[in-house]
């Protein structure tokens, strides 16, 4: 049960711009370039900006379930 159509938009934005933010980015580019060796600089940070990617994809998604919970917890008690 979701309340409102702002929960569904705030997840669906938080998924959909990290990955094309973050992580579609540096997967293309890491799958494209393939004549460098992994340990170059360029596919280093590609990784990272991989890696952050994910790191924000997952944060902003908690914190929006987490707003669900302790919203779902105030309306409760009204």
């Amino acid at each position: 049960f979701v309340p409102s159509i702002r929960d569904i938009f705030g997840f669906i934005g938080a998924s959909a711009a990290a990955m094309l933010i973050f992580i579609l980015p540096s997967a293309f580019y890491l799958k494209l370039v393939k004549k460098e060796s992994m340990k170059s600089m360029q596919k280093i940070g590609a990784m990272m900006f991989l890696i952050l990617g994910f790191v924000v994809m997952i944060g902003c998604m908690s914190l929006i379930i987490f707003d669900w919970i302790s919203n779902s917890k105030k309306d409760q008690g009204h």
